[in-house]
């Protein structure tokens, strides 16, 4: 079967699915996505250029069939996979506006589902064939059009991207939600574009590159790119039933050169490294982020993965990246989470909240980051109140010192500065610094004891800065990356 394709058009559209319809037509017949079958180990399912434009095709005319239009929001209801992949692709390149649910969103939360619905204008839903025959009644007398997934492939014409406001949202994802509700983020084309043209600067892709991306961004970035895509055999939503022999076994077997993914993901698959060492030296480059990296973690990835560069990657769905650091270095914990320089063409500046003092007597002004930009998701002249506190030392390398909602500072201490150091110390697994009015409150998961506890925020913190320490067996993270601590659920 040989699909009809479009063929590109010379100059870029403001629709961000243009770069990745180049990628379709150029590099038809050469694997893009490889997708990992789930229910056994090793097997896997590959997709060419050619193959996802047999998909895309189908949903577009599945779509367009439907009388979907330009602007128009659609929710994404597919199990995760490359169905999904394509219908957001799809949808995208008809101008229409893909809307993907919260993480952790289940049928428990329909009610709240609902609401974002409203809230978003969403009218329509793309959804597995049967769940549109068995509801579709029901979800129109909510007001939602069901759409079923087409079943066959069909011989359809890969259609050209449908030109849109460059400021139209290309794409609809939610936040974490760890300082509260998950919050809709809304990235136009132009800024998703931007997003990308960053990436490729500060990583630029080469010919053949096999990436591992845990972010779903990073999979939309190598589609455009045309670096071969290897999906991790990670139950997604589900991070916390990673089996970590499983992904490194795919790692052995896939030969993949560069990885991404966040704190919980790579502190599992160094605990399984350190346990059955396995030579990676295929593996070039590692970026972690998604909540601070603690540098315990970074030093147990160069150990684990010897051959390659480790960098630390922050940003925030609104604007990725904001910072990036190479960590072949240590910098003391004891000032916070060093996130490196900010990236050019970015904005920076921090909202005052106070200062920071750090032991060699040095104070540094401390406020909320907010960041201005091309590849910033906010609204024309607006910054972006990142939620993260920090400061910039005298190589104006960003600082990470604290999260809104447990930013008060105490003899010049924020509690990601405490967090940091307790992360260092053997038998601590997970740390929460919880800002009182006399000081913090200190919650710990983990082995060591609370002796140990005590002797190692004596040894780097004013007396008197650190009240109750009190182990737990688990403390509270966000759904999603499984490593932001969720202050106002700590008991």
């Amino acid at each position: 079967m040989v699909i009809g394709f479009a063929a590109p058009i010379a100059m870029p559209l403001p629709n961000f699915y243009h770069h990745i319809h180049r990628t379709l037509h150029q590099q038809a017949e050469q694997v893009l996505l490889v997708w990992p079958g789930g229910a056994s180990a090793g097997h896997s399912t590959s997709y060419t250029g050619h193959d996802l434009g047999l998909r895309i095709a189908a949903y577009q005319h599945l779509l367009r069939g439907q009388g979907v239009q330009s602007g128009q929001p659609v929710l994404l209801a597919l199990p995760v996979g490359a169905e999904l992949i394509c219908g957001l692709l799809a949808i995208m390149s008809l101008g229409a506006v893909p809307v993907l649910p919260p993480a952790g969103t289940s049928a428990v939360g329909l009610l709240k589902l609902l609401k974002l619905l409203r809230r978003n204008g969403v009218g329509a839903a793309l959804v597995p064939s049967k769940g549109a025959r068995r509801y579709g009644w029901l979800a129109r007398g909510l007001g939602l059009r069901l759409f079923g997934a087409p079943k066959n492939v069909g011989t359809n014409e890969l259609l050209l991207p449908q030109a849109v406001p460059a400021t139209q949202p290309a794409l609809v994802s939610h936040s974490s939600g760890s300082t509260g509700q998950a919050k809709a983020i809304r990235r136009s084309h132009a800024v998703l574009t931007a997003q990308h043209q960053v990436l490729k600067q500060v990583f630029p892709p080469w010919q053949g590159q096999r990436d591992f991306p845990l972010f779903p961004n990073i999979l939309l970035h190598n589609l455009s790119v045309g670096a071969v895509s290897v999906l991790p055999d990670v139950p997604w939503g589900q991070l916390a039933k990673l089996e970590p022999a499983r992904v490194v076994q795919q790692l052995q077997a896939t030969q993949v050169e560069t990885l991404t993914g966040n704190v919980f993901y790579f502190a599992a698959l160094c605990g399984h490294l350190e346990q059955h060492p396995t030579p990676l030296p295929h593996v070039r480059a590692l970026g972690v982020g998604g909540s601070p990296v603690p540098e315990s973690l970074l030093q147990r990835l160069r150990s684990c993965f010897a051959d390659a560069e480790v960098y630390v990657i922050y940003g925030s769905s609104e604007a990725e990246p904001i910072a990036v650091r190479a960590a072949a270095t240590a910098p003391n914990p004891r000032g916070g989470y060093c996130v490196g320089p900010v990236q050019a063409g970015l904005s920076c500046r921090l909202q005052p909240l106070g200062a920071v003092e750090l032991p060699n007597g040095s104070k540094y002004p401390v406020g909320e980051v907010c960041v201005q930009g091309a590849h910033v998701a906010a609204e024309p002249g607006a910054w972006l109140h990142t939620g993260d506190f920090g400061y910039f030392d005298a190589q104006n390398q960003l600082w990470l010192t604290g999260r809104q909602g447990n930013e008060a500072i105490h003899l010049g201490v924020q509690h990601y500065q405490v967090e940091h150091v307790l992360h260092m110390q053997a038998g601590v697994e997970r740390a929460a610094a919880r800002a009182t009015a006399a000081g913090f409150d200190i919650y710990y998961q983990g082995t060591a004891s609370e002796a140990a506890v005590r002797a190692a925020l004596a040894q780097h913190f004013p007396a008197g800065l650190c009240n109750r320490v009190l182990p737990r067996r688990h403390l509270p993270v966000d759904r999603r990356h499984l490593s932001k601590i969720l202050y106002d659920q700590l008991r």
